[in-house]
């Protein structure tokens, strides 16, 4: 796993966020986080990229941070909102991929919100804005909701 604060230069990561959380950043309602039979938290998301294809006509608004990850193969691109919730809420330990691939996360907002790697070890990493975070894909990771902030955003990218 490997962490790095201050992914973008600060004027690129502000236009970013500004989009990210503008009204004009169409957020679609999931009923789960995940594909596991055990229901957990619903949450907003778009996808930018899916099965290796671009699919929104706003891809670019991603590009600065595409372009800094080292990949030979983008799998998804999607933006993941959650809602405050009064409580904090885990989705259900999953992989993004079921074949050999990395995870990275960007962070777009900051909050008490994190994610947790490997259910055994229990690795806690902060959500803390543009910061970009990267793990094999074959890691089990959830996601924990926040309570001190409205939203939580994040960009995960699927790749090999």
């Amino acid at each position: 796993m490997k962490e790095i604060n201050n992914f973008l230069p600060k004027k690129e990561f502000l236009n970013i966020k500004n989009f990210f959380t503008s009204s004009w950043m169409p957020w679609f309602y999931n009923k789960n986080q995940t594909k596991s039979l055990k229901k957990d938290m619903s949450f907003f998301s778009y996808r930018f990229l899916d099965n290796k294809k671009i699919t929104s006509d706003i891809y670019q608004i991603v590009k600065p941070i595409i372009n800094k990850i080292k990949h030979k193969e983008l799998l998804r691109v999607q933006a993941n909102l959650t809602i405050n919730r009064k409580k904090q809420t885990l989705s259900n330990f999953h992989v993004d991929w079921p074949i050999k691939h990395k995870v990275s996360i960007y962070y777009i907002t900051t909050s008490n919100g994190f994610t947790l790697l490997d259910p055994k070890n229990k690795k806690k990493i902060k959500c803390e804005e543009n910061k970009l975070v990267t793990f094999d894909g074959k890691t089990l990771h959830a996601a924990v909701s926040q309570t001190d902030k409205d939203q939580r955003i994040v960009l995960n990218i699927n790749y090999k």
